[in-house]
């Protein structure tokens, strides 16, 4: 079973479990009551089902770094829908899957910046970028 299939299935669990908190959908409960959480989680299953499109149809053509940063995105964006799901749910527990969703956040940012920690490496950057690109 696929990181993919395993997400839709436990989102899909979740969203039968809201489903049943709230009653019925004809007046649509989790919306009204839970508005923000419910966007959020519906825009993260958008990125996710989007870069999962975007990954499985140019993974050939897209170069390393690039595929670590939808990697990246794929995680975050998975673990954000299930953690306003989560918030949704067991308020207290979605709390604290939120702060560590941050402080993991926090730490894909700046794994993905590592190479400009180094002040010395930064200017080499620019300076290379300065001599390939922009005319003399």
């Amino acid at each position: 079973m696929s990181a993919s299939t395993t997400f839709l299935f436990l989102l899909a669990f979740m969203v039968t479990v809201v489903a049943v908190k709230h009653g019925d959908w004809n007046n649509l409960h989790p919306l009204a009551v839970d508005n923000i959480a419910m966007k959020t989680t519906i825009i993260a299953v958008l990125v996710y089902s989007t870069v999962v499109i975007i990954h499985d149809k140019f993974s050939s053509d897209i170069g390393d770094h690039y595929l670590i940063i939808s990697y990246n995105i794929r995680f975050l964006s998975g673990t954000l829908a299930v953690t306003t799901m989560s918030l949704i749910l067991i308020e207290p527990f979605g709390w604290l899957l939120l702060i560590i969703w941050t402080m993991w956040l926090v730490k894909v940012i700046i794994n993905l910046h590592e190479p400009f920690h180094n002040f010395d490496q930064l200017i080499q950057f620019v300076q290379q970028y300065r001599n390939q690109y922009l005319p003399h």
